[in-house]
């Protein structure tokens, strides 16, 4: 492999920094944020629409890069992504007004999806099964690690320079960029599509429409995903923890438990079958979030978020990886982009199914309510394994 591949293939590993940077960077400020928006209930839900509007964002970004990935291929989405998202992100430092902050943040998330979804599908196209798993889960890994370092960003420089100065950080974008068009050349061409042996099974020519209840899970499980993303700083305000330094020393180990599951992927998957993922998954998540449901001191916060992070670390690439083999070869780009669209169409129903929530059983309930449906999520996917066992 030449030095212009390596840095090639580590572009398309780290991208997914991005949309972890997107997520995390301003959760240890957004009490801050909420405070500049007048404070209160209407204050919260303003900075925690700025927060999620990304999500939007990355909605219509999957189903954008659905037709541009045919009019433009997969890399120049890349590289028009990484220039928006350095663009887009940035400009927190500067814009005023709620209106011009939702939309700067729509775009990130727009620019977001184009990176995740070039990143990931020129993946897909190169490697197969369980090279591409133990990639993917990689890849994901070293997003948490992007997550981790967004976290103690924001919170040092939300503690140094206010709610704004965190947005410097999605000048990552541009640096990403650069490095792409450092490693442009026979590094960014598309992989010779490999003609399998006689004799082997081929893949279902599975539809978009076909796949609507995969889609329907992974909407569902992005409202729990953004647990400890969009809710996190607020369960820690319930417990006297708000400054931001702190809320991030504690929010980030939800991202290093999703680097310990991301990176231990591959190896869980190969011991116990991808088949019982899903319940080990669910279990994990329950006992994280109901952890958190009943935290009433920064060290229980901590552990919850470790746990309830490792289950977020195994579910996004065992999602991709499943996705992959469901989808035909034909359609796996656009099936790759839709994935995105639907995890963060959930990400961005969050705050308006937890909010509620909160409002009525406080914001430790609304954890407990999560980690209640988590659990029978774990049941019924027990059973439906023990049923095929059978």
């Amino acid at each position: 492999m030449t030095l212009r591949e390596r840095l090639f293939v580590g572009v398309l590993m780290t991208g997914s920094a991005t949309t972890a940077l997107v997520l995390v960077v301003l959760i240890p400020v957004l009490p801050m944020l909420a405070e500049s928006f007048g404070g209160g209930s209407e204050g919260a839900q303003l900075s925690q629409a700025v927060m999620t509007s990304p999500a939007l964002g990355l909605i219509a970004g999957g189903f954008l890069s659905a037709a541009a990935v045919k009019a433009v291929g997969t890399f120049r989405l890349l590289l028009a992504g990484l220039a928006l998202y350095g663009l887009a992100g940035t400009a927190g430092l500067y814009v005023s007004g709620a209106p011009l902050m939702l939309g700067s943040r729509f775009l990130l998330g727009v620019a977001a999806s184009f990176v995740g979804i070039g990143t990931t599908a020129l993946i897909a196209a190169r490697y197969e099964a369980v090279k591409r798993a133990k990639l993917l889960g990689i890849k994901g890994a070293l997003g948490s690690v992007g997550g981790i370092s967004g976290i103690l960003l924001g919170g040092e420089l939300g503690s140094l320079g206010g709610w704004r100065l965190p947005f410097a950080v999605y000048g990552f974008g541009f640096l990403l960029l650069a490095l792409l068009f450092i490693a442009r050349g026979k590094a960014t061409q598309p992989a010779p599509v490999a003609v399998p042996p006689p004799g082997t099974a081929m893949k279902p020519d599975a539809s978009l429409l076909s796949l609507w209840p995969f889609y329907l899970v992974i909407v569902v499980f992005g409202v729990v995903l953004m647990m400890t993303t969009t809710q996190l700083s607020f369960l820690l305000d319930e417990i006297g923890i708000d400054e931001p330094s702190q809320v991030s020393r504690i929010a980030v180990m939800a991202s290093v438990g999703a680097m310990i599951g991301g990176f231990g992927y591959g190896r869980l998957a190969a011991w116990i079958g991808l088949e019982r993922i899903f319940p080990v998954a669910f279990l994990n998540w329950s006992l994280g979030l109901g952890l958190l449901g009943f935290a009433q001191t920064p060290l229980a916060a901590t552990i919850g978020c470790v746990i309830t992070g490792i289950s977020a670390g195994l579910y996004m690439p065992h999602m991709i990886s499943t996705l992959a083999v469901k989808a035909d070869d034909k359609i796996r780009d656009r099936a790759i982009a839709m994935l995105y669209s639907a995890i963060f169409l959930g990400d961005f129903l969050n705050p308006f199914v937890v909010e509620p929530m909160s409002v009525a059983l406080t914001r430790h309930g609304a954890f407990r309510a999560v980690a209640a449906f988590t659990f029978l999520s774990f049941l019924f996917t027990l059973y439906r394994y023990m049923r095929r066992r059978n």
